[in-house]
C-alpha cells in the first residue's frame, strides 16, 4: 500500500493523479445532480453535445418552422461543422462518443499506464536527469497509449449511441401537407405533415386567401422566417396541371 501511494502521488504518475481526481470529482458531482452533464463540454466553448463521426463537435439546436429539434441529432450528420483541438483524436477512432466520456477514459488509462512504467521500469533507474527525461518520456508515450485503448474499450459505447440516434430530418420543402384549420389565409392556417413518426403540425399561409379547406392537400414551397410558416400552393398547382 505504501508502495501504491509513493508511486501515485510522485512524478510522473502524480501528473494524471491531480487529472484523474478532477474526473472522477465530475462523476461525483453529476451523480448527486451539482453539476449539468455537459458543462465540461461548456468549457470547450461549445455548449452541450457530442463528437461526431465525422471527428467534430456536435451541438443542439432547432430547425425553423416546426416543434421538432433539427439540429445536429446525428453523430454524422454534418450539419454543423466546428474546428476543435481534440479533431486528430476524434480521427483516431474516439468520435460519436460525448467529450465528457472520452476524457474521462483517456484520463483513467493514461493513469494506469504511467502507474504500471513507474512501478516496473522507471523505478529500476537511477535518480538524476536520466530518470526525470524517462518520466517525461513516460507522460508522453502513456497518453498516445491511451488513444487506441480507449477506442478500443469505447467502441461498444460508440454503436450503441449510433443506434440510438434519430434518423436525421427529411427536408420540408416540397413534401405534401393536409391542412387542418378550417381555411388558409395570409396570416392563418394549419397543416399536418407525416414524418414517420408522431407528425408535425406547421403553420401555413396563402397569399391569395380562402382558396383551401380543411382536409385539402397542399405542397410547401417557401419557410416564411418572420412568421414562423410556410407558404403553400395546392398539388395541382405544385404539379403545373
Amino acid at each position: 500500500m505504501i508502495e501504491f501511494l509513493q508511486i501515485v502521488f510522485s512524478f510522473p504518475t502524480a501528473f494524471y493523479s491531480v487529472l484523474l481526481g478532477v474526473v472522477v470529482g465530475y462523476w461525483l458531482l453529476s451523480a448527486l445532480g451539482l453539476v449539468g452533464m455537459d458543462v465540461a463540454d461548456g468549457l470547450f466553448g461549445h455548449g452541450h453535445g457530442h463528437f461526431g463521426g465525422d471527428g467534430h463537435f456536435h451541438g443542439h439546436g432547432h430547425g425553423p418552422g416546426h416543434g421538432h429539434a433539427l439540429g445536429d441529432q446525428s453523430l454524422a450528420d454534418g450539419a454543423h461543422h466546428h474546428q476543435s483541438v481534440f479533431d486528430p483524436l476524434m480521427r483516431l477512432g474516439l468520435g460519436g462518443i460525448p467529450v465528457t466520456v472520452v476524457l474521462s477514459v483517456l484520463v483513467a488509462t493514461a493513469w494506469a499506464l504511467t502507474y504500471l512504467a513507474d512501478l516496473y521500469l522507471l523505478r529500476l533507474l537511477p535518480d538524476g536527469g536520466l530518470r526525470f527525461a524517462a518520466d517525461i518520456v513516460a507522460l508522453v508515450v502513456a497518453f498516445v497509449l491511451a488513444i487506441p485503448v480507449a477506442a478500443f474499450a469505447l467502441r461498444p459505447v460508440r454503436r450503441l449511441l449510433r443506434k440510438m440516434q434519430p434518423e436525421p430530418p427529411r427536408p420540408l420543402l416540397g413534401q405534401t401537407a393536409v391542412i387542418r384549420s378550417p381555411g388558409v389565409s395570409r396570416v392563418t392556417g394549419t397543416a399536418a405533415i407525416e414524418d414517420g413518426g408522431a407528425g408535425l403540425i406547421l403553420q401555413i399561409r396563402d397569399e391569395s386567401g380562402e382558396r383551401f379547406k380543411r382536409g385539402d392537400r397542399v405542397v410547401l414551397i417557401e419557410y416564411l422566417a418572420d412568421q414562423n410558416a410556410y407558404r403553400v400552393v395546392s398539388e395541382d398547382e405544385f404539379r403545373g396541371a
